[in-house]
């Protein structure tokens, strides 16, 4: 029985393969990304380059010149890579796809831990990678070098060492219970280090399996909570004894976690457009759930399981929910909030959904005769072939930001005709100095920075037909779209 669904799954695995082909390699091989990812990618180069140093990041010489939007842990590891691999676009492209495939990997270890002795809903766990890829804005953050990405990776490392504590067979010792919630904790302040306050999440994950499980101690789950909050606490203490490392936590504090939690910062956030952005996201695994139920009340058939299988399943899916809402309720209520900040969330919610449709789909997959299985192998290796040449065809392309990217490329070879004769700021008004895009595709591209005109007037500026422009620069008629590029 075992053999027979591992081979029935085996269909699953390869639509994984194309979601990920469609979804996330199509794009990530283009040369677009969005803004956050560029500013990222490029805080890492210049870092690997040495502008600015691991507590004083620089994005530009002008827009952050010091960086405090976020902590720095992933720029320093993307750093790392521009070191060994040189100043190419694709450091950070291969950075986030390493992301994927490790948060891949990850979670599914943990489904497998939690279903150690339910085999059927276990060769499952490439459904769950699916519902998870297809949820809210998981794929679109892979593709653009987000640090949710990288965040994921960590709080799903921090909930499987909990997992291999209180899950499978025979009781933990209570030191090696210890040792591993110590390594819990460590995870947890390296997505710290990554995020900030959204990573703290799975601090909870102890007292979550006591609530959807009862097979620990109250005064053991107390205890190991305890025991990852003091590896927390003694990693930032440890931190804040390094005079840089302090000043950079009290930079972000006082320019970034602060403002933002109390609504200086920010649009879109908290209150019903949390709670539709949380309703949205969820949409897509909830859906494809749904019609796989109503599919197999209509047309399946249902056998009725062991009570304890039945009941393992549903303690599974309550802790998997609860863990998702341990990461996505603090953004439910506060003040600014975008809909990729709950992709850490949607991998735990996306596997709740796949308990509850893997038994119909396993068993539809098995009850395929052998020339049906293989009709449906042959038409799923045809589309994979397809969806990697489509990957294929896509490589190098200018992708979403192509005119951006040809504005940035034309400006680049004007004000930087060559090394020695290059204009490092250029000034921007009107639209321009709101298009974030150009700022990123600038500077990562070319090492360019733009400034508004309140702060610096330079040789070259780029404006639009609301600027108001000094009667000294002159139009360059170099063929910009939106913009024109002037020059004193």
């Amino acid at each position: 029985m075992q053999s027979k669904t591992a081979d029935a799954v085996k269909p699953l695995w390869i639509v994984l393969s194309i979601i990920i082909c469609v979804l996330v390699l199509r794009q990530l091989v283009h040369q677009s990304m969005f803004f956050d990812g560029a500013i990222y990618a490029s805080i890492a180069r210049n870092l690997a380059g040495g502008a600015g140093s691991p507590w004083r990041l620089q994005f530009s010489e002008t827009l952050f010149s010091i960086f405090a939007e976020h902590p720095p842990l992933m720029m320093w590891l993307e750093a790392i890579a521009f070191r060994l691999f040189g100043d190419t676009i694709a450091v950070e492209k291969c950075f986030s796809l390493m992301t994927l495939v490790a948060s891949g990997f990850i979670l599914l270890k943990i489904w497998r831990r939690l279903h150690v002795n339910d085999q059927d809903i276990r060769a499952a766990g490439p459904l769950a990678l699916i519902m998870a890829l297809v949820a809210g804005r998981v794929s679109w953050g892979f593709t653009n070098g987000m640090l949710e990405n990288l965040l994921i990776v960590f709080t799903s490392l921090a909930i499987y060492c909990v997992v291999i504590a209180y899950g499978g067979t025979g009781a933990k010792s209570v030191a090696l219970r210890s040792v591993l919630m110590v390594a819990a904790g460590i995870l947890v302040a390296l997505a710290l280090m990554t995020k900030g306050l959204v990573g703290l999440f799975p601090l909870a994950t102890p007292g979550i399996w006591w609530l959807a499980f009862r097979r620990q101690t109250l005064v053991s789950v107390i205890f190991d909570t305890l025991v990852m909050t003091a590896t927390v606490a003694a990693f930032f203490a440890a931190l804040w004894q390094l005079d840089d490392a302090r000043d950079a936590i009290q930079r972000y504090l006082s320019i970034q976690l602060v403002p933002s939690l109390t609504g200086q910062r920010g649009s879109g956030g908290g209150n019903w457009n949390a709670v539709r952005a949380f309703v949205r996201v969820n949409a897509y695994p909830a859906i494809l759930t749904l019609i796989v139920l109503l599919c197999d009340r209509r047309w399946g058939s249902r056998p009725e399981l062991p009570r304890d299988i039945k009941q393992a399943r549903r303690q599974t899916a309550v802790f998997l929910v609860l863990v998702g809402f341990s990461a996505s309720l603090p953004l439910l209520v506060s003040p600014r909030v975008a809909s990729f900040y709950f992709n850490p969330s949607l991998a735990y919610f996306s596997s709740a959904f796949a308990i509850a449709s893997a038994p119909a789909v396993i068993r539809s997959l098995t009850a395929l005769n052998e020339t049906s299985s293989r009709r449906l192998l042959l038409g799923l290796i045809a589309a994979l072939a397809l969806s990697i040449i489509l990957v294929g065809f896509n490589i190098g392309r200018p992708g979403a930001d192509a005119e951006t990217i040809a504005n940035a490329t034309r400006i680049s070879d004007r004000v930087c005709p060559t090394t020695e004769g290059c204009e490092r700021v250029v000034t921007v008004c009107g639209a321009a100095a709101e298009d974030w895009a150009l700022y990123g595709y600038l500077q990562r591209r070319y090492k360019i920075s733009l400034a508004t005109a309140d702060v610096a007037k330079g040789k070259y500026m780029v404006a639009d037909d609301s600027c108001s422009v000094d009667a000294s620069y002159r139009d360059t008629g170099l063929n910009l779209s939106k913009y024109r590029l002037l020059q004193r």
